[in-house]
């Protein structure tokens, strides 16, 4: 039986993870496409501006342009790094299934099914940990 459980389990992991690797393929695709499209935008932009302004001139507002940009990206990132983090659902999923387990411990085969259950809860909280990073509110600075 936990055999064919962990063999589900396997399947769906692999399916998921192979999954995640095709949509970051595509949204890593679309980037590198994004960067180019500006690349070449920015080419246009400097030819135009050398046309009415001088090269020189031209540099000085494309590199002004690419400072703000870089200053309201970084400006972004650091706001969203202060945010704090809303609180995980493990917790509140543990508190929810609490009676259960106190009403599965009271029987014989209880034992079996909650050390299951607890396998089961220890790798969905294992699983977590490694696909977020290990990032904890600790570890912030």
């Amino acid at each position: 039986m936990l055999g064919g459980i962990g063999s589900f389990i396997a399947s769906e992991v692999s399916g998921t993870v192979r999954r995640n690797l095709v949509v970051y393929g595509l949204y890593g695709f679309a980037a590198l496409l994004l960067f180019c499209a500006g690349g070449y935008a920015l080419h246009a932009l400097h030819i135009f501006l050398e046309q009415r302004h001088g090269a020189i001139a031209a540099s000085l507002w494309i590199a002004g342009g690419l400072l703000v940009a870089a200053l309201v990206a970084f400006i972004a990132a650091v706001i969203v790094k202060s945010r704090r983090k809303p609180p995980r659902p493990v917790a509140m999923a543990a508190v929810a299934a609490a009676p259960l387990a106190a009403k599965l411990l009271g029987s014989r085969r209880g034992w079996r099914v909650a050390a299951a259950g607890a396998v089961v809860v220890l790798g969905a909280i294992l699983g977590r940990q490694i696909v977020t990073g290990g990032e904890s509110e600790d570890e912030e600075a």
